[in-house]
């Protein structure tokens, strides 16, 4: 008689990101790791609790993984009792060491479901995971403690975490960059655990990229798989395909940063791997260099599924032939509240997946990548309530034409939807045509909320304008495209789409060298 344990956490985000530190921030995602998962090539007894540690030292003969990953994992025990004295004791365990970490165990034994093999495995799965969202709803409705008054508190009133059994503390910094730094090691990308490492100078920008990736379809293929064995092999997968198209991506940029590659040395960058935890991606870069890699992860993590053997069954489950992804950039100063850029590219990366169920456009295949991001100055955007005002005085202008599809070809279809490739086509036609000026730029912006009549006027009064129109209507190749606007009417209704205003936020963020290359690959 087989019982199983299903080991989650829960408030995951709000626990890795609860401090501005960036060093806590990356212990802080290692403990979820270590106490949820199988850590394996690590020396357990410097981690302080893990999952993998306490199964050793007390049920090491009586116990099995049979799942591990994307930050929970299910434990096969012998006996009913076991997996309950388990539940207690690891638990308590974590609640002394982790006081303000919300875990939850749910149990099945193999008697309280029907059916045998592969059936029975997918029924005691989904009754583990009923029995969790049981637990998390009743805590959900109670008070929420932060500690239970004797422990010590930090800056934010919660507990602090204990540095148990000589935890040690370095370990979680080494643990993430190991994973990179022997694939990296041929190249001059530097890994840090330093925000001030993104400080350019007094006169510099300092600002960095927080990118926030999250595969498609995910939770569908995961539904159809119906053995351990199979859940456990399509985690570790899919785990694989996401670190390995990190690693291309970023070396592919790399190596396009460099005009001349046999004569000048590589410029060395910065990255700091947040979070990679399944199809779960959170990574920092140079503010100019974080819309380029994270389209670059999108396209290598739909090239490197395809040749995933291992894959094929689980993308036949749903009707795909690759795996793809959504990403959220959000672009902030290295000394903005950390947690608030996460969040805003976490919402950022939720906008973009909204675009596979808003578009059912026979062009634009369900099974796409849409990158969606945002330049946040201030915890209030000024440029957001410009927008407000404006969309509130007249609803049918549209000031973004993002998210953007990564893997479409055709510059914008027939439900509204934008290539990326021509986005960054159009970014690079404006920096190399000489007739375009700064100031130029810089008086469009202002002209943008004034309405459609004072746009249009800009256009035909202004010098250099009409030549900007004529590169927005010749890279998007549509006759509705007035003064670099797309113009729809639908009944008595008329709408403007303005293209130009994502192009103007993001040209300081695009690296120059990067785009001439990807243009040259993409095609005007």
């Amino acid at each position: 008689m087989a019982t199983y344990a299903y080991i989650d956490v829960s408030q995951k985000q709000e626990f890795i990101y609860k401090h501005n530190k960036l060093r806590d921030n990356l212990t802080n995602s290692f403990i979820i790791k270590s106490v949820t998962e199988k850590i394996e090539g690590t020396d357990l007894s410097k981690i302080g609790v893990s999952l993998s540690g306490y199964l050793n030292e007390k049920y090491l003969a009586q116990s099995e993984f049979v799942y591990s990953g994307g930050g929970n994992s299910i434990v096969c025990f012998d006996t009913w009792d076991q997996g309950k004295s388990f539940v207690q004791g690891y638990s308590t365990e974590v609640l002394k060491a982790y006081p303000d970490l919300e875990l939850y165990i749910s149990l099945v034994d193999d008697t309280e479901v029907g059916g045998n093999g592969a059936e029975q495995e997918k029924k005691i799965r989904e009754l583990l995971y009923e029995k969790t969202d049981q637990l998390k709803e009743k805590r959900r409705s109670r008070f929420r403690r932060w500690t239970y008054g004797v422990e010590k508190i930090d800056e934010t009133g919660q507990a602090v975490m204990s540095n148990h059994k000589g935890q040690n503390n370095k370990l979680p910094k080494q643990y993430l960059q190991q994973r990179f730094k022997q694939r990296l090691s041929d190249t001059q990308i530097k890994i840090t655990d330093e925000l001030q490492d993104y400080k350019k100078g007094e006169e510099g920008k300092s600002y960095i990229g927080i990118l926030v990736i999250d595969g498609n379809k995910m939770g569908e293929m995961a539904r159809q798989i119906s053995t351990f064995q199979q859940l456990d092999l399509f985690s570790k997968v899919v785990e694989d395909v996401y670190e390995t198209a990190m690693v291309n991506a970023l070396k592919s940029y790399e190596k396009l940063l460099c005009k001349d590659q046999e004569e000048a040395k590589l410029p060395s960058f910065y990255i700091t791997p947040v979070l990679l935890a399944g199809d779960d991606l959170c990574l920092i870069t140079e503010a100019e260099h974080a819309i380029e890699i994270a389209a670059s992860i999108l396209e290598n993590i739909k090239n490197v599924s395809k040749q995933k053997g291992q894959l094929t069954p689980f993308l036949k489950e749903v009707s795909v032939d690759y795996l793809t992804a959504c990403a959220g950039v959000a672009i902030i100063k290295y000394t903005y509240p950390f947690f608030e850029g996460v969040k805003a590219a976490e919402n950022l990366c939720y906008r973009a997946k909204e675009m596979l169920y808003k578009v059912q456009d026979k062009d634009t295949p369900l099974n796409a990548s849409f990158i969606d991001w945002e330049i946040l100055q201030g915890q209030v955007s000024t440029d957001k309530a410009y927008e407000d005002y404006v969309i509130h005085r007249r609803d049918q202008e549209v000031f973004h034409i993002k998210p953007l599809c990564i893997d479409q070809e055709q510059a914008v279809t027939a439900a509204g939807v934008y290539s990326y490739k021509s986005f960054i086509n159009l970014v690079q036609k404006i920096r190399q045509d000489k007739d375009i000026s700064n100031s130029l730029l810089e008086d469009l912006k202002k002209n943008l909320y004034s309405g459609w009549e004072q746009y249009q006027l800009f256009f035909d009064m202004r010098q250099g304008s009409r030549k900007l129109a004529e590169i927005v209507g010749n890279i998007f190749r549509d006759n509705s495209i007035n003064c670099a606007a797309r113009v729809s009417k639908e009944g008595t209704v008329t709408s403007y789409t303005y293209i130009l205003n994502d192009v103007l936020d993001v040209l300081p963020f695009i690296n120059y060298q990067e785009v001439q290359n990807n243009v040259a690959e993409a095609g005007s």
